[in-house]
Formats: C-alpha cells, sequence, structure tokens
C-alpha cells in the first residue's frame, strides 16, 4: 500500500510518502515524476485536493479539469468541516497541535526559497491531521470524519 500526502503549487508539488516516512519536494521537470507517483498511489491525502490540488495538478500535466487518480482521494478539509466550507489549513492543524516546526521533515539543501518551506509545512499539518483522522481523534465540527 502507498498512502502520499501532498499539496501541490503552482510551482511545485510536495510529496511525503508514509510507509517511507520521506518527504520530496519536485519542482520543473521533476512535477512529471510526482504526477506519476499520485495517479499510481493507492492512497493519496490531501487538504482542499477537491477544490484546488487535483485541478492544479491536471493543470501542471497539461490537461483540463482534475488529475485522475487510481486510489482512494482523502481530502483532509471535507473530512474535517464538511458539511460546511470549512477553514485554512493552518486554522485547522491549531485546533488539535500547539504549532508547526519550522522545517518538519528538515531543511531541504536543494531549497532556493519561502516556497518550498511553505509547501513542506503545508503537507506536514495535512499528514498530522490525517494521522488523528485515522485514529479517530478528530474534534471538529464536520461529520465526515466520523466514516472512517
Amino acid at each position: 500500500m502507498t498512502t502520499l500526502v501532498i499539496d501541490a503549487g503552482q510551482s511545485i508539488v510536495g510529496i511525503y510518502e508514509v510507509e517511507r516516512g520521506e518527504y520530496v519536494p519536485y519542482r520543473g521537470h521533476d512535477m512529471a515524476v510526482a504526477i506519476g507517483r499520485i495517479q499510481t498511489a493507492d492512497e493519496v491525502v490531501t487538504y482542499n485536493g477537491e477544490l484546488y490540488d487535483f485541478e492544479q495538478l491536471g493543470r501542471l500535466a497539461g490537461m483540463e479539469g482534475d488529475l485522475p487518480i487510481r486510489g482512494k482521494h482523502i481530502d483532509m478539509q471535507r473530512m474535517c468541516w464538511a458539511p460546511i466550507f470549512g477553514s485554512s489549513l493552518s486554522r485547522t492543524y491549531l485546533r488539535h497541535f500547539a504549532e508547526c516546526p519550522a522545517f518538519p521533515f528538515g531543511q531541504i539543501e536543494s531549497r532556493s526559497d519561502d516556497y518550498e518551506d511553505s509547501n513542506q509545512r503545508d503537507v506536514y499539518m495535512t499528514w498530522k491531521l490525517w494521522e488523528l483522522w485515522r485514529e479517530g481523534k478528530l474534534n471538529l465540527v464536520g461529520d465526515n470524519y466520523l466514516y472512517h
């Protein structure tokens, strides 16, 4: 089983592979590798992926609409907040944790700007919310988190 926690930006796709405990940022030509990994994963976890990430990934792949995937998609925004729209990832994360580390997966040598730091933090926060959801410990107003 391959579970990927992802965050897609305008010029970066960050992927944390749960089973390997490894975060990798993809940029430029490496985006094709990221898209291939996402399309073939057994489970893909996002925060607001239904409204942003999959459309952005489709655009990065040169297609109209959402990127199709083979596996199951879990959108933590929907899990935490449905049936209402919900809140930002940062505010949702802070409802459960004191703070997010500056470099949760460690500083990356290839890092060229703060955009990669932000991506790393978003992937980390999504992963930690997913872990709580899997343990049945989310404490938010939505009702979808009960159905895991």
